[in-house]
């Protein structure tokens, strides 16, 4: 019988995931009896930031057939022409990579293969091989990190939300010299900053057409209010917004 964790002890766990030391002892408990394990915002902030995401993916050396079981992980990194698709999969023993993932899509890919897929402002990406047969994963970000479907998992109510605005980031990235640049250059918590002001301000428009605000829209209008009482943050995303032109 799979052992489930009780809430007190994940919430232990998902602290220690900030711990440098202990983080990977932290990681693979989380995904003991799984292959992948997205931890969602805690709204109450017992365990830290209302909006910070963490993704865990453990690769194993024999799969265990008992669940997904990832043998590849795809992001976009940052890269010398630019941002750039990256992949990794399990490393040798001893071995550990600490580097920066960009915004866009990460690709949880099993052996069959089938994968499932989320959406990411960016963040913190570590690796490091626990033992000869297991490498952890953890996809640290300040800003949610959302399911975007695949083999065992929906869609979240955000994740539509977000692929718009990553879609709108393309027109500069494709037509601004030094939009690409830029956007990729921003702090994770600065682009998700940016992407609920120029949200919010897209739903106001549409509810002097449709009327009362969704659930969604409530909680992007509350989560950038929020933002007001971080006056550089809420600066530097519209910056960025009115740098790239939206």
């Amino acid at each position: 019988m799979p052992h489930v964790l009780r809430p007190e002890a994940t919430d232990r766990l998902v602290r220690e995931l900030d711990d440098p030391s202990s983080w990977s002892a932290a990681a693979t408990a989380l995904t003991a009896e799984l292959g992948f394990r997205l931890i969602e915002p805690d709204p109450t902030g017992r365990r830290g930031a209302a909006t910070e995401g963490h993704l865990l993916v453990a690769l194993r050396d024999s799969p265990t057939l008992r669940h997904f079981d990832p043998e590849l992980v795809s992001y976009y990194a940052p890269a010398p022409a630019g941002a750039a698709p990256a992949t990794f999969a399990r490393l040798p023993a001893g071995a550990s990579v600490h580097t920066r993932a960009l915004w866009g899509h990460v690709h949880v890919v099993d052996r069959v293969p089938v994968e499932n897929r989320f959406l990411t402002f960016g963040g913190t990406l570590d690796c490091r091989a626990v033992d000869d047969a297991l490498t952890i994963a953890h996809l640290r970000s300040p800003a949610p990190i959302v399911r975007w479907g695949g083999h065992s998992q929906g869609t979240d109510a955000l994740t539509l939300a977000i692929g718009a605005f990553f879609g709108r980031l393309l027109v500069p990235v494709d037509f601004r010299p030094g939009a690409a640049q830029q956007i990729d250059a921003a702090p994770a918590d600065v682009l998700f900053a940016a992407f609920l002001s120029d949200t919010v301000r897209r739903a106001a428009g549409r509810r002097r057409l449709l009327g009362d605000p969704s659930e969604l829209d409530r909680w992007l209008a509350a989560t950038w209010a929020r933002t007001g009482t971080n006056p550089a943050l809420r600066a530097a995303a519209e910056t960025l917004l009115a740098d790239i032109g939206f």
